[in-house]
């Protein structure tokens, strides 16, 4: 073999192993699996019903939400008295883009909860707050009774976060 050769193999060999060691550290930190999402397949189906954006009630499911641009945040509310929560979802606002409105277009937004519970979000909590929708805990799937969708509002009193949601009712502004 001719040393140019052997130099053109080297290069090529050092690049493989280049490219092979940065897959590795990418799957190693979950940048190729899915950003390690968590699996959400015991309730990625369940539906929510959506009301006020439309001209008729529709549904959307967990998996729908998760395929909208998502964030994750941890927050402890505003006391702490909720503990620790971890989000995984889109926010409000980018729920929203989807259907042709803006924050600035609600009155209020009520979410329902199979407990009965329900949270009303208006005013500053509309346009000062993130609101996440969240399918997920961080790269965990929702426990159980949270589970199709909770809500996140960081740096928020708790009492304003709410989980098991079933449906959301947006009310436009006049």
């Amino acid at each position: 073999m001719k040393a140019d050769q052997k130099c053109g193999t080297d290069k090529v060999s050092r690049w493989i192993t280049a490219v092979l060691a940065l897959l590795m550290i990418l799957t190693a930190g979950g940048l190729l699996s899915g950003c390690g999402r968590a699996d959400i397949s015991a309730y990625e189906k369940q539906e929510i019903t959506v009301r006020g954006l439309k001209d008729s009630d529709f549904t959307i499911t967990p998996a729908d939400l998760l395929e909208m641009k998502c964030v994750s945040r941890q927050d402890t509310g505003a006391t702490e008295k909720a503990g620790t929560v971890k989000a995984y979802g889109p926010l409000l606002s980018t729920f929203l883009e989807e259907y042709g409105y803006t924050v600035e277009d609600l009155d209020r937004v009520r979410f329902l909860c199979k407990d009965d519970y329900k949270s009303v979000l208006k005013d500053e909590y509309l346009t000062d707050y993130d609101i996440i929708l969240s399918a997920a805990a961080g790269k965990e799937p929702l426990a159980e009774k949270e589970q199709p969708l909770r809500i996140l509002v960081p740096e928020a009193e708790s009492s304003k976060w709410a989980y098991g949601i079933t449906e959301i009712e947006f009310v436009l502004k006049e």
